[in-house]
């Protein structure tokens, strides 16, 4: 009897979470609405949980989201973006198509987080709508290594080579012991790679930041200080020193910033409630995840992780 209860609960368990989200993202839909008023704008919400990520996918779902939801050419448009990042190339491309898409002005709205590639697309606007806690990061390209596994900075792989001259310069170790114990984490063959990586994503920021919000002005050096100025790929890049790079920022504040937090408080509920969720999962019984998967509704898409079906 014990057994069959427990297997009942667990069949329960889904069904309460799944309602509970649900209820989230009803609450998401009416605060973005109330948003979109007091902002003065169309509001689209792309926004990514820690586990999920910027894909090229992304850019599929957000066409099929539009034909549907069709942009007022006569309005502006306010992305709200929220993520730790993802692919720079798929976020590139989102953020040219949503420049080609908006007629009027395009504000992108950070309420907290736009990381790495988030940070790219962030710069697709004429203006950064930010709170006063919003980050961006460097754009800097992360590469994974294959002794590891783990991901590091393509600019940190380039760094490390330089670390390694100045430590054969001053050890008494020969130089054929230090470059086997460092090529064999950092392939060699793969070096000039790296830096056009990160001279690539320096280009993808150029672009997009001369088609609108630094429109007839030079950009090489925001480019450049978001894609090699930093020397660890987490620096939270605060509104301030976002100000002092050049980039157009407005710090929101009164009923504008209210309606923002709303939004954002809801969308923080929502993933942490996921978090709580899948942490167990994924850290504990390692169970890898796959593609993340949007929840569609009226106001945006918001991505949630996708765990891999071991039951077939």
């Amino acid at each position: 009897m014990g057994s069959e209860l427990a297997g009942e609960s667990e069949k329960e368990k889904p069904q309460v979470e799944e309602s509970t989200t649900n209820n989230l993202l009803g609450e998401i839909d009416k605060a973005a609405e109330e948003a979109e008023k007091t902002l003065g704008c169309q509001l689209v919400i792309l926004a990514f949980h820690d586990f999920a990520s910027i894909e090229r996918n992304v850019v599929d779902d957000f066409e099929f989201y539009i034909m549907n939801r069709k942009l007022n050419a006569e309005s502006d448009v306010c992305i709200l973006i929220h993520t730790l990042g993802g692919d720079a190339d798929a976020a590139y491309h989102l953020g040219i198509r949503i420049q080609n898409l908006v007629q009027k002005n395009l504000f992108m709205i950070v309420p907290r987080l736009a990381k790495s590639a988030g940070t790219l697309l962030a710069c697709a606007g004429d203006k950064i709508y930010a709170t006063p806690i919003t980050e961006l990061g460097p754009v800097d390209p992360q590469i994974q290594l294959p002794s590891t596994g783990g991901y590091v900075s393509a600019k940190t792989i380039r760094d490390s080579l330089k670390q390694v001259i100045e430590t054969v310069e001053e050890s008494k170790t020969s130089r054929e012991q230090i470059f086997k114990v460092v090529f064999s984490s950092i392939p060699i063959a793969e070096m000039g790679h790296y830096e056009s990586l990160l001279n690539h994503a320096e280009s993808l920021l150029e672009e997009i930041l001369s088609r609108r919000m630094k429109k007839g002005k030079d950009v090489s050096e925001i480019a450049k200080k978001l894609t090699k100025g930093y020397i660890y790929h987490g620096k939270a890049i605060h509104v301030e020193e976002m100000k002092n790079m050049g980039l157009e920022i407005e710090i929101l504040a009164g009923d504008k910033l209210k309606a923002v937090y709303d939004v954002y408080q809801r969308l923080k509920r929502l993933f942490d409630q996921l978090t709580t969720m899948l942490e167990p999962l994924i850290f504990v019984t390692k169970i890898p995840i796959i593609h993340p998967k949007p929840l569609t509704i009226r106001h945006g898409l918001i991505y949630i992780p996708s765990i891999e079906d071991l039951s077939s």
